[in-house]
């Protein structure tokens, strides 16, 4: 064991110290360190203070060339390897609090994200954007304007409530178990100076109504005054099925035409890649290999290179099989793809699929074109590329901490935390974070880095101003 001699000359004391073990060998404290780090971003939870003592006590024989008898002790014990780890800021903590991580880098998704994120920023005169003010302030487009509006659908639940809150002893409430009755909302935000929320003025409605009085009917989905928000009671309503989205987005299109603020504009729409959304007419797998099988419709509609409708039918007009559905083969030689002798189902749909007749679009892409709308997915597992994420954070937190766990009390905190959204002007942090985060994936930055740089616990010391959405510092 080294003994550090210090002679404590100013008040004529003698005296020695233990040096630190870290003190003699900076080197192993520097590779342990890195070991723990390194175990602690693994997805598994096995790493153990123990794993990091038996580290340290295999590197100390290392270096020394020292030999280990079986009856020496570790040269630094597990409860001090625990010290260490705290020292090095590591914490033993929930697994659950922590950012998830699911293919966010795998080739597609980033194939995916590359596209999405050069459609933006090479449009981006196009766009209402806001300043980096500390008072920020809307740039108006400078060439055809487009209003951006994101979509996405999210669920409240009567029972949840904050994670924390102040409490002293035998005076705390109780409180109700289990996450209680639910409330869905499907809503849009708008990066438009006009509001964040898309509604209609009186005299706008009237108009809408009259061109389509099917608007002012009542339904099983209930939507906002003069809007295209809907909203159902889950497990007494019916969920957000790819139908009602369908209503949903049907019914925003009709009403589009008649907000003043939004003609002679160019819209678009970013939604997620929900199954509800990208939902298609047909695909390949719902087609038959033989006669008279399955067969999702009656013709197969596409546009060739040069832009011409191509249509086909996909049931027999005349003939022994009239009315019956055609198989893949036949459907195959329509279409002029030549079949190798002996081809299986699988290798069949692998032909077809490179065929613009089943490269088509999603339903929801399809309603949009009809209205003259883009519809654009966001990339998978990237929720940071749809600015609507943020305003249910907000919404998520304003109602958890004011509810009483009853059900029509979290009914009117909904209505009030749109309110506050509005009045803190927190979507304009919501929409310039967005871009933020365009540009430093741009720049070459991955999602990791993104995740640091804006959000939640992630944020390093330097950018902790981003972690909270507040409207004291929009960045």
């Amino acid at each position: 064991q080294v003994i550090v001699h210090i002679e404590f000359n100013s008040d004529n004391r003698g005296g020695n110290l233990k040096g630190s073990f870290y003190d003699i060998f900076p080197d192993i404290e520097n590779e342990a360190k890195l070991f723990a780090a390194n175990e602690c971003q693994k997805r598994t939870s096995d790493f153990k203070a123990a794993d990091l003592r038996n580290f340290i006590d295999a590197k100390f024989y290392e270096v020394t060339g020292l030999n280990k008898n079986s009856n020496d002790s570790f040269i630094r014990s597990e409860r001090s390897c625990r010290l260490d780890l705290k020292n090095w800021g590591a914490k033993f903590e929930k697994n659950s609090q922590r950012p998830y991580f699911e293919g966010h880098e795998r080739e597609d998704v980033v194939k995916h994200r590359n596209t999405f994120i050069n459609y933006f920023l090479s449009r981006k005169n196009h766009y209402y954007m806001l300043n980096d003010d500390e008072t920020p302030t809307w740039i108006y487009p400078t060439r055809r304007p487009c209003i951006l509006m994101c979509h996405n659908e999210l669920t409240f639940r009567s029972g949840e409530v904050s994670a924390k809150r102040w409490m002293m002893t035998d005076s705390s409430g109780f409180f109700s178990k289990g996450r209680g009755r639910s409330y869905m909302v499907s809503d849009f935000l708008v990066q438009h100076p006009s509001s964040p929320f898309f509604s209609l003025n009186e005299v706008e409605w009237k108009a809408a109504i009259k061109k389509y009085p099917t608007l002012d009917q009542t339904n099983d989905v209930e939507y906002f005054e003069r809007s295209a928000t809907a909203s159902i009671n889950i497990g007494t309503d019916y969920y957000f099925d790819n139908t009602v989205i369908l209503e949903q987005f049907g019914r925003l299109f009709q009403i589009l035409q008649f907000k003043k603020e939004f003609q002679d504009h160019d819209i678009e729409i970013i939604v997620d890649n929900a199954r509800t959304h990208t939902a298609k007419s047909y695909s390949l797998n719902d087609f038959g290999k033989s006669v008279s099988t399955r067969c999702p419709i009656e013709k197969i509609k596409w546009y060739d290179e040069n832009g011409s409708e191509k249509v086909i039918d996909c049931y027999f007009k005349n003939g022994p099989n009239k009315d019956k559905s055609k198989r893949l083969f036949e459907i195959a030689n329509k279409l002029n793809i030549p079949v190798p002798r002996g081809c299986k189902l699988q290798e069949l749909q692998d032909l077809l699929s490179q065929h613009k007749a089943f490269q088509n679009v999603s339903k929801l892409e399809e309603l949009g074109n009809t209205h003259k709308v883009k519809v654009i997915f966001a990339p998978k597992y990237h929720c940071e590329l749809n600015p609507i994420e943020g305003l249910w954070c907000n919404q998520k937190q304003f109602v958890r901490s004011r509810t009483d766990q009853r059900f029509n009390t979290m009914i009117h905190l909904v209505a009030q935390s749109r309110k506050h959204f509005i009045e803190k002007q927190i979507y304009k942090k919501l929409f310039r974070r967005f871009w933020r985060c365009l540009y430093a994936y741009q720049s070459g930055q991955n999602y990791s880095q993104v995740l640091q740089l804006f959000f939640s616990h992630s944020c390093k010391a330097d950018v902790s101003s981003h972690r909270k959405i507040t409207n004291t510092n929009l960045n």
